[in-house]
């Protein structure tokens, strides 16, 4: 079989000889600020003491700097100790009966009432291969609605439930355990906990009012995140969005980190848990929206308090980690 041919390489760059006076007036310059930015030494004396710390601030004062990111020290050391008792109690306590009969009702939680029922999913069968190859983050929509099939799949692929696991019933809870197993979805999470929930702000999808919802893997379907519906501002009010066409787009995804959910059992280790899930999920719906002829974008300079009150998220408890901007091209 033959081998495809690879891209072609870029044509090699023509050398060009100059006099050490046109380098000095035509080159130098670009070239030491170049190599400045390049150095990345962390030995600035001035971070402490700059007024606006910017991210170049902060990371050239890292070695001498009293000033760190806390975000940054706690995802370089949460690792713990292998011998760190407290993690492996943690951990152990889940498997006590009162623990696993909760687990097994936790999607009682969902609120079965005034529940949006979504269509049935699409199944993908676009090659693995051609859509990782051929995603790309997608800044310009037309501003065509999307539809509920779309909304759907792009929910059931992300954070739909695929599956069950039986569980075994420990001694004592046999009376709480009438069908033993917990749900399975489509991402990964630590201990199958699932701590991030799924919100869409609707803009532009046909079939569902504009406003923001939570999606229920359970039931695979949707419901308000707040009774009445909040009216939705401009969205070039929620983040800076720069280029991206943000207004055009049909909605935009949250994903909402309950503490509670991981935290009893892996303690501060579970922030750093949700923040892979959130990762993990994010990759889905980019895919998903590839195969689907979609376009997506992340955005990471969203007002994480006005988001969070459209998904009644309090801010301390529950919190906003993310947001994806999803719309047709």
């Amino acid at each position: 079989m033959r081998k495809k041919p690879g891209p072609k390489a870029p044509p090699a760059a023509q050398k060009k000889a100059v006099t050490l006076e046109e380098f000095r007036d035509q080159e130098q310059a670009i070239l030491s600020e170049i190599v400045t930015f390049c150095n990345n030494l962390t030995l600035s004396l001035y971070a402490d003491t700059t007024v606006v710390k910017t991210p170049e601030a902060v990371f050239r004062g890292q070695v001498l700097s009293r000033n760190r990111w806390v975000s940054e020290e706690y995802l370089l050391n949460y690792r713990r100790s292998h011998s760190d008792m407290g993690a492996l109690i943690g951990v152990n306590n889940y498997r006590l009966p009162m623990a696993v009969a909760a687990l097994m009702h936790r999607d009682r939680e969902e609120d079965d009432s005034q529940l949006i029922a979504l269509p049935p999913y699409q199944n993908l069968r676009e090659p693995l291969s051609g859509v990782v190859r051929s995603r790309r983050s997608v800044r310009q929509y037309s501003g065509r609605p999307l539809t509920l099939v779309q909304v759907s799949t792009l929910l059931f692929h992300a954070a739909g439930v695929t599956g069950r696991l039986e569980v075994d019933v420990p001694a004592g809870a046999e009376a709480l355990l009438d069908d033993p197993h917990v749900e399975l979805r489509a991402t990964a999470s630590g201990g199958g906990l699932y701590p991030v929930d799924l919100f869409l702000l609707a803009t532009n999808v046909t079939g569902l009012a504009s406003g923001a919802y939570r999606y229920l893997p359970r039931q695979h379907a949707l419901v308000a995140a707040t009774r009445p519906l909040l009216p939705v501002p401009p969205v070039g009010d929620l983040g800076q969005f720069g280029e991206m066409e943000a207004e055009k787009a049909g909605m935009l995804l949250g994903y909402v980190y309950s503490t509670s959910e991981n935290q009893r059992k892996y303690g501060d280790t579970g922030l750093a848990f949700a923040l892979m899930e959130t990762g993990a999920i994010a990759a889905h719906i980019h895919l998903a929206c590839t195969a689907l002829g979609l376009g997506s974008c992340d955005v990471g300079s969203f007002v994480k308090e006005r988001l969070e009150r459209l998904f009644d998220a309090d801010g301390m408890s529950r919190h906003l980690l993310h947001l994806t901007v999803i719309g047709n091209r």
